[in-house]
C-alpha cells in the first residue's frame, strides 16, 4: 500500500505528527459541525499536544494496518486539508472487516469531494488488504453522510440503541455494512 494517491480532483495522503497544526486549524474550522456528530471531548481536543499524540499513535496503528486514515487535499491546494477518510479496527484473519469513518470540510460541502474520496479509500482498502466487509456508524438525522454511504452500495443493516456519546448523550446510530461484492466503484 502507498502512501499518496491520487483522484481526478484529490490527493490522499497518510501522514503522521507533522501535519498536527494543519490538522487543529481543519478541526477548528469545523468544530460546530464536527461536535454535532462526532465524541469530541472538547476540554481535550483542541490543543496541538493532543493532535500530535493523536497523529503519532495513529500513524503507529497505522503500521500496523489496524488503523489507515488518509487526509484530503484538493490537487489545486495541496497544502490545505479538506478533510479525512478512516478505516479503523481493521481486523483480517477471522473477521475481515472494518469500521469507516470521513469527514469533510464545511466549505467543500455538497461538491462530491467527500464521495471521491471515500471511494477512493474504499477501493484502496478492497484493494491492498484481504478486507471482505466495511460498517459504518451514522446519526439518522446525517442524511448527507447516509446519502453518501447508499451511493457507494452501503446497506443499512440496523439502528444501534445508544451506540456513541455525543455531547455527553448516548445516541443511536445505524449500522451501515458493505461487501466487497455491493461496492459501487
Amino acid at each position: 500500500m502507498n502512501f499518496t494517491y491520487e483522484t481526478d480532483r484529490l490527493i490522499l495522503k497518510i501522514c503522521g505528527e507533522e501535519i498536527a497544526e494543519d490538522v487543529l486549524v481543519f478541526d477548528l474550522h469545523n468544530a460546530k459541525e464536527f461536535e454535532a456528530v462526532e465524541p469530541i471531548d472538547v476540554d481535550n481536543f483542541y490543543n496541538l499536544d493532543h493532535h500530535r499524540k493523536f497523529l503519532n499513535y495513529e500513524y503507529k496503528q497505522m503500521l500496523r494496518l489496524s488503523v489507515v486514515r488518509f487526509w484530503i487535499y484538493r490537487k489545486e491546494d495541496p497544502n490545505t486539508i479538506i478533510g479525512t477518510v478512516s478505516f479503523r479496527n481493521i481486523v483480517k484473519p477471522i473477521y475481515s472487516a472494518c469500521q469507516v469513518g470521513y469527514k469533510i470540510d464545511k466549505a467543500y460541502t455538497g461538491q462530491g469531494y467527500c464521495t471521491e474520496a471515500l471511494r477512493a479509500g474504499i477501493n484502496i482498502i478492497f484493494s491492498n488488504l484481504e478486507i471482505h466487509r466495511m460498517e459504518a456508524f451514522v446519526l439518522p438525522e446525517n442524511i448527507a453522510s447516509i446519502t453518501i454511504l447508499e451511493k457507494l452500495g452501503f446497506k443499512r443493516e440496523g439502528l444501534l440503541r445508544d451506540k456513541i456519546i455525543i455531547k455527553g448523550t448516548p445516541r443511536d446510530h445505524y449500522l451501515y455494512g458493505l461487501l466487497r461484492e455491493e461496492f459501487v466503484e
